[in-house]
């Protein structure tokens, strides 16, 4: 039986993981885009949600399938958002690709239950390290939320703990090394800000919106005439 700290730990874990999900998606859907986020992390992100999302139902854990099932949420418009410059057919594909790798997983947790756990684990371990290096080239895109990867990070420590309470070895594998590579995104976020060309962009759209796009106009000072 697992013990009472950890079912608190688990718990406090999916939390933090919704919050973190959330609030990415509200980022993303506020500045209608997903710039900022590494095309390498977003498709880490997108396999390791979707693997540990099967290994929670494959274990029966409240905790994995909410937690996990709340990424697999923000996925759908995080990959639409990621082939912003591709046609809709594109961006339709990508969807179906999505639900049918989740099909397939859950498939694979039928046969063994810890198959999707071994799958999802080298993606999560590995999510952050090109977030940090597309960071520190890069900057801070105005698509990515600082506090969502804070929470994310947070949820990772919180799910180590849950992991060794419950005796779950890939939870304290997979965890424990997210924790401290998510430290180290969330630092690089930090330390780098957002470019000033997304500002400059972002400070026109608003100057667009006050004008309504009109042009500037010169007006004499003195009049010619009265």
């Amino acid at each position: 039986m697992i013990p009472l700290w950890a079912q608190i730990a688990g718990g406090t874990a999916a939390l933090a993981s919704i919050t973190s999900s959330s609030t990415q998606t509200f980022r993303m859907l506020r500045v209608r885009s997903a710039e900022g986020i590494a095309p390498s992390t977003w498709i880490l992100l997108t396999l390791s949600s979707l693997a540990w999302f099967a290994y929670g139902i494959s274990v029966r854990s409240p905790q994995q399938i909410i937690a996990n099932g709340t990424w697999v949420v923000l996925v759908i418009p995080l990959t639409w958002f990621m082939l912003h410059d591709k046609p809709a057919r594109t961006r339709i594909g990508a969807e179906l690709l999505v639900a049918l790798a989740l099909a397939f997983l859950l498939g694979l947790g039928v046969l063994n239950e810890n198959i999707p756990a071994y799958i999802g684990m080298p993606a999560s371990i590995l999510v952050n390290l090109p977030q940090i290096r597309y960071t520190i080239r890069h900057g801070r895109g105005p698509g990515i939320s600082v506090a969502a990867w804070a929470f994310l990070t947070t949820s990772s420590y919180l799910w180590f703990t849950y992991g060794i309470g419950a005796g779950e070895i890939p939870v304290v594998i997979n965890s424990g090394i997210a924790a401290l590579l998510g430290t180290t995104a969330v630092i690089a976020l930090l330390v780098r800000p957002v470019p000033k060309q997304a500002l400059t962009v972002e400070m026109t759209s608003d100057a667009d919106l006050v004008t309504s796009g009109v042009e500037n106009v010169e007006v004499p000072l003195t009049p010619d005439s009265i």
